[in-house]
């Protein structure tokens, strides 16, 4: 079996009003607007998803990652104003590096934390 994890941008195009007029999904566990891997379970009609380019994050349990203040994608300040896309591409390789080693450290921290040198 091969794993592929994947970053995603969920959306719930139910809005509140709609929600009124219709019954709410009985598998909606967070409410209307709030989607989750209950929306992919239930092949939930009003999910709708888009990528999440050149972002990191922690996913807490269930693979959800709980706020805005746990992942941070390439973008906005990140690129100064000034730059063409050859720049950009540079840049994002670039955060790709330090992406990268982040991960590598956060794994060593931990482990150094347990008291279990790498």
């Amino acid at each position: 079996m091969t794993i592929k994890h994947l970053v995603l941008e969920l959306y719930c195009s139910q809005i509140w009003s709609d929600a009124k007029a219709a019954a709410t999904p009985s598998f909606c566990k967070n409410g209307v607007g709030e989607p989750g891997y209950h929306c992919f379970d239930n092949r939930c009609k009003h999910i709708g998803f888009t990528y999440a380019p050149h972002e990191i994050a922690y996913a807490g349990e269930y693979g959800e990652v709980p706020d805005s203040d746990a992942w941070i994608g390439f973008g906005g300040e990140m690129i100064p104003a000034d730059v063409d896309e050859t720049r950009i591409l540079e840049l994002k390789k670039i955060w790709e590096e330090v992406c990268w080693k982040k991960i590598h450290e956060a794994y060593e921290e931990y482990l150094k934390l347990l008291g279990n040198q790498p």
